[in-house]
């Protein structure tokens, strides 16, 4: 798919991109990309987790070097790909996601840090603190540069760091999802920053998901999907639509749905969990059922508030209202030890750090939750365990020598069975399932979906997230769109497209409607 026709506009270009390829190993994160960010604009770059996104700037900031393929900045090429390189000769400068500040110290300090007036080994502090007021002031911003980074909040800790770049005298500057932390009125005044800094000719990247602020923001947008440059549009001339469908071009039927996997379930049951206006930190107002045997999937960017909802359904977060019962009786747990004595097990998105003991055997890691039944007079019956643990590891066909073996020398996927046999163990009511195929084989992702179909036969409720939107697609009987903390709509994901789900995700269907 090559997109509407690529920007052509006749200003100078600062940034060009050709035949651009980078491999980790045997994956390719990006494949044969190209694109141009002229001189003085804002250009966008838009696509789905694992695009590329990431990579590709990371590249143009210097902190990764291509496997193939140029990059040139205002005519000249980069010959060298390091972070230093690149803003001191390139005059290029990345504001990431994560704000690398020295918190402790000034903000004049973290301002002025490698480019301080005077000697070296006795730099001039007046002038310091001269110089970064005059960087603040140029951004709007009326802020003592003599307090401590650590006092800011979020968005002025951000505007430190494009103050960090302009002390550089950098005229790129790469935005990576600056508004993924703040609020509507913080990002509102990071726009305003950002059109100054369009005024006074710096070229800015900007990667987001979020479609109305590339809308507000950008004249041109690209999309890039599965490492590949997939799309380019004037911004003026761009149509929501066209972008979601760009980055979910992928056809679907390879996924999981072509293997039957969404079970039946009747729309009559009682709820099994009962969610009332739940609100804590990252979500708001979050009302939903979920049915016997049912799968309630939950869809949104990684902002979007569908990871700290589950967490504090499991009860690993705090909440702040709202009320949850199960099968009928208040469930309101305060630790995941109250969620585990209520027969609600958890998935977790991060496996190796969150879920399994690396330093344990695969017996230890699937009876982490029943030692109890293995102990007699106050001692730990082994043979007992391991029986218990070889059974589980056979009905879940966990593929091991034996179950003495340690957990880390499982595949991912295997690592993930022996992870759900650990929570059957307690014969759960609710699984709650957090990127449940993240980092395993296509093969392990089919027997899983099989396991997961099995729970709901049983009669378990499954909430489930994932950033795989075909798979989510696939194994959920509706699905719950979360956009900025709310669940915007639920939807039967009989009837879901990933284009719609994208479009309800971004604000690009509400951005459209009320346009």
């Amino acid at each position: 798919m090559s997109g509407a026709a690529s920007p052509s506009d006749p200003a100078a270009v600062a940034v060009d991109v050709s035949g651009l390829s980078k491999q980790f190993g045997p994956v390719r994160a990006l494949d044969d990309v190209s694109l141009q960010a002229p001189a003085g604009t804002i250009t966008a770059v838009m696509g789905e987790n694992g695009a590329g996104k990431s990579t590709l700037m990371k590249v143009l900031a210097g902190l990764d070097s291509p496997t193939a393929g140029t990059v040139t900045v205002a005519g000249e090429q980069v010959r060298r790909f390091d972070a230093a390189t690149m803003l001191s000769r390139h005059r290029v400068a990345l504001v990431p996601q994560e704000l690398a500040l020295a918190q402790a110290r000034s903000v004049a300090e973290n301002i002025m840090l490698g480019a301080e007036p005077g000697p070296r080994a006795f730099p001039n502090r007046a002038e310091i603190v001269q110089r970064a007021a005059a960087l603040l002031g140029r951004l709007g911003e009326n802020l003592d540069p003599r307090r401590p980074v650590g006092e800011l909040d979020a968005a002025t800790q951000q505007l430190v760091v494009i103050a960090r770049s302009l002390a550089r005298d950098a005229n790129v500057v790469i935005f990576d999802e600056p508004t993924s932390v703040l609020s509507p009125a913080e990002s509102e005044r990071l726009f305003t920053v950002i059109d100054g800094l369009r005024a006074d000719g710096v070229t800015m990247l900007y990667v987001s998901h979020r479609m109305p602020e590339v809308f507000r923001l950008s004249d041109h947008v690209h999309v890039l999907r599965d490492g590949r440059h997939v799309g380019a549009w004037r911004t003026a001339d761009a149509e929501p639509d066209d972008i979601v469908s760009a980055m979910v071009g992928r056809t679907l039927q390879h996924e999981p749905k072509a293997a039957g996997t969404t079970p039946a379930t009747s729309s009559a049951a009682a709820p099994r969990l009962q969610v009332r206006e739940l609100r804590g930190a990252g979500f708001d107002s979050v009302t939903v059922d979920i049915a016997p045997g049912e799968v309630i999937g939950v869809a949104g960017l990684p902002d979007s508030g569908r990871i700290e909802l589950l967490r504090a359904v499991f009860g690993a977060d705090h909440r702040t209202g709202g009320t949850m019962h199960l099968d009928g009786e208040p469930f309101a747990p305060h630790s995941p030890r109250d969620a585990i004595r209520a027969r609600v097990a958890y998935l977790p998105g991060e496996r190796r750090h969150q879920g399994i003991f690396p330093t344990m055997s695969v017996a230890d890691n699937v009876n982490a939750l029943t030692l109890d039944r293995h102990v007699r007079f106050g001692l730990l019956r082994r043979r007992s365990l391991r029986r218990d643990a070889d059974e589980h590891a056979r009905e879940l066909r966990v593929k091991t020598s034996t179950t003495a073996q340690a957990i880390t020398q499982l595949s991912g996927g295997n690592q993930q069975k022996a992870l759900l046999a650990r929570w059957l163990s307690i014969d759960p009511r609710l699984m709650v399932l957090d990127e449940p195929t993240r980092g395993v084989d296509v093969g392990a992702k089919a027997e899983l979906y099989a396991l997961f179909r099995s729970l709901t036969e049983r009669g378990v409720a499954v909430l489930a997230s994932s950033s795989d939107l075909p798979e989510l697609l696939a194994i959920s009987d509706r699905i719950a769109v979360m956009a900025a903390g709310r669940v915007v709509d639920i939807v039967p994901a009989a009837e879901a497209t990933e284009e719609g789900v994208m479009a309800m995700a971004t604000g690009a269907r509400t951005m459209k409607e009320t346009a």
